[in-house]
């Protein structure tokens, strides 16, 4: 993927990311990185993208049982900034 900006790079991870989630073929995977970015990756370069998410996931994994607490500090916060958000939202939209 060397021909595509970090942009992009991170663009086809998430295409590929949510892609494998919902079972599509491969085949169909490269033709909707090339519908939504416009250029198209190799089978290899699919690949190469699917060990890297594998990678990732496991690096996240490995660094959530280190830090569990952390992890769950994180996590704590993320609700509380969602709830934050919601009650703007509310706030914003009131009639």
């Amino acid at each position: 993927m060397s021909k595509f900006t970090y942009d992009k790079r991170l663009q086809v991870k998430n295409i590929v990311a949510r892609l494998i989630i919902t079972r599509l073929s491969d085949n169909e995977i490269i033709r909707e990185i090339e519908r939504q970015t416009g250029k198209a990756i190799t089978r290899q370069g699919l690949h190469n993208i699917k060990q890297q998410i594998k990678k990732d996931s496991y690096e996240w994994y490995r660094n959530l049982r280190q830090n569990k607490y952390e992890y769950l500090h994180e996590f704590k916060e993320r609700i509380n900034e969602v709830l934050w958000l919601q009650q703007k939202h509310h706030e914003n939209y009131q009639f």
